[in-house]
């Protein structure tokens, strides 16, 4: 049965709570190999999708 979160929050964090390693950096991408001004465009949309 659902409770209203009010009257389960003293029983909300019992279990068992485990932290996760942090993920591996992402390999660096081969924008070198591409043109220079599509390496620069790319660039920052590629640090945004790997973060």
């Amino acid at each position: 049965m659902d409770q209203p979160i009010d009257q389960c929050l003293d029983t909300f964090w019992q279990g068992e709570f485990t932290l996760r390693p942090a993920p591996p950096e992402p390999p660096a991408p081969a924008l070198p190999d591409l043109a220079p001004d599509l390496a620069h465009l790319l660039a920052p949309l590629y640090r945004h999708l790997t973060e």
